[in-house]
């Protein structure tokens, strides 16, 4: 169980704070809730029932794991697939998955078809950007937090490994 003032992972809005845990009642049915406050949408509020977020809540990261994620983009990605349909769901997959690896790797597969495509004066496909986006503002704000860096940091870390 967490407490009030902890971050954590919510499914896919990424990191956000505890701001506290009550009881309501719907349909004569009480139950304990966690109410978040996602870091990267201060206007929205969720309430998520505490016996039914445990696939949907994690803590943060850990240190050492942080490090070695970090340090696999020196290594491929995931396989890049030709035909758009059969990668976007591919890849929503892994995104569902929570596996922070699998997730670190596709980030990779992405940033570096990002840099191929500039290269070749390519526009990247625009739903690969919004993936390539979204997992990066959740793995490396996380990460950041992880690592006492900021997110910034942490991207130059990553494209010096690209390289």
């Amino acid at each position: 169980m967490y407490n009030v003032g902890d971050v954590v992972i919510y499914s896919t809005h990424g990191l956000c704070s505890i701001e506290d845990i009550c009881e309501q009642t719907f349909n004569d049915i009480t139950k304990t809730y966690y109410v978040l406050q996602p870091l990267n949408e201060p206007q929205l509020i969720i309430r998520t029932p505490i016996d039914n977020s445990k696939k949907q809540l994690r803590g943060i990261i850990k240190k050492e794991e942080a490090l070695k994620i970090l340090h696999s983009f020196t290594s491929p990605g995931v396989e890049w697939i030709e035909q758009s349909t059969h990668r976007l769901r591919f890849y929503l997959e892994i995104i569902k998955s929570g596996n922070r690896q699998k997730q670190a790797n596709l980030l990779n597969t992405l940033l570096r078809k990002k840099l191929e495509y500039s290269v070749t004066e390519k526009k990247f496909p625009n739903q690969e950007e919004k993936l390539l986006q979204s997992l990066q503002d959740n793995i490396f704000s996380e990460f950041s937090i992880a690592l006492d860096k900021s997110s910034d940091e942490i991207y130059d870390y990553v494209l010096t490994k690209l390289c």
